[in-house]
């Protein structure tokens, strides 16, 4: 999926975010700010957000030299899904629904509502109300009935992580799924409130599943900046899922891989390649062209 003239004014929002997040040095901060307006007024429209958003992200870090400066609001937002994550196992949710796997996959949906790169100003019970509202929202798309036999039919199923806290929800999918089938991929380096090797740690997913990240610390999956050993792991599942808004726009273009996408369509331009309505839950195999 192309940048739009839609994702413009996302991404000059994200470069007052990234600032702000990266330095309370009012100077420091216009620097940052100038540095990312500057890539915004020379970007190649042929490319995706999470592309130009990388760059904009590795101003901040270069100027600040600090590598990693959503890690406390990372590790904030893990410690609130990780309540959640407990209050659903207590409540025994998935053990009471009369489809345990679709139960799964909405917690999973529900997850993507904690995405910094959107400017969603979430509090925990923001992301209370994504997990309920979860049970009884129609789906949009290709739904969990055909995930469900596309999981039957797999060899070799890579699961794409998108951010943390997230991550926690992606538990409940997880397990699942045939996870001596399933490779799960994080990324190689911090960048915005995206999950990393850390998270997956901190969180236990690495004691239910293999766990590798992609070589790169960008936002989405961009392949030709991938590692080798992601490359190859990608290319030998014949099943993606895909978590996430930014793994979309990056993946999408992709016409020859079986893709589900599991998502909260929280902007425009997303939610019209789509096809859906602004904020809708989304399970979709379909690919953009």
């Amino acid at each position: 999926m192309k940048v739009s003239r839609e994702c413009i004014h996302c991404l000059a929002r994200q470069a007052v975010e990234i600032a702000e997040e990266a330095t309370s040095n009012l100077a420091v901060q216009e620097a940052i700010i100038k540095k990312s307006l500057k890539e915004l007024g020379e970007m190649d429209f042929n490319e995706t957000a999470p592309e130009i958003a990388f760059r904009m992200h590795q101003h901040a870090k270069n100027i600040t030299g600090i590598n990693d400066p959503y890690k406390k609001l990372k590790k904030q937002y893990n410690e609130i899904a990780k309540e959640i994550y407990d209050r659903i196992n207590e409540e025994k949710w998935l053990n009471n629904a009369e489809d345990s796997f679709d139960m799964a996959c909405r917690l999973a949906i529900a997850g993507n509502i904690i995405d910094f790169s959107v400017g969603l100003k979430l509090k925990p019970s923001d992301i209370l109300k994504s997990v309920e509202d979860s049970i009884n929202h129609d789906i949009f798309g290709t739904g969990t009935d055909a995930l469900r036999e596309a999981i039957k039919k797999s060899k070799k199923i890579m699961y794409i992580a998108d951010n943390s806290g997230e991550i926690i929800f992606d538990k409940f999918l997880l397990k699942k799924l045939p996870l001596d089938k399933v490779t799960y991929v994080v990324k190689g380096g911090p960048i915005g409130n995206d999950a990393t090797m850390e998270d997956a740690i901190s969180t236990g997913v690495v004691d239910l599943v293999k766990v590798i990240d992609n070589g790169h610390s960008a936002q989405g999956t961009i392949l030709k900046d991938c590692s080798s050993e992601f490359i190859n792991e990608f290319n030998e599942a014949d099943l993606i899922i895909s978590k996430g808004q930014a793994n979309f726009e990056t993946l999408s273009d992709i016409g020859d891989k079986n893709i589900f996408y599991l998502l909260r369509a929280k902007c425009s331009s997303v939610a019209t390649s789509i096809g859906c309505k602004h904020m809708d839950y989304v399970l979709t195999n379909y690919n953009c062209k």
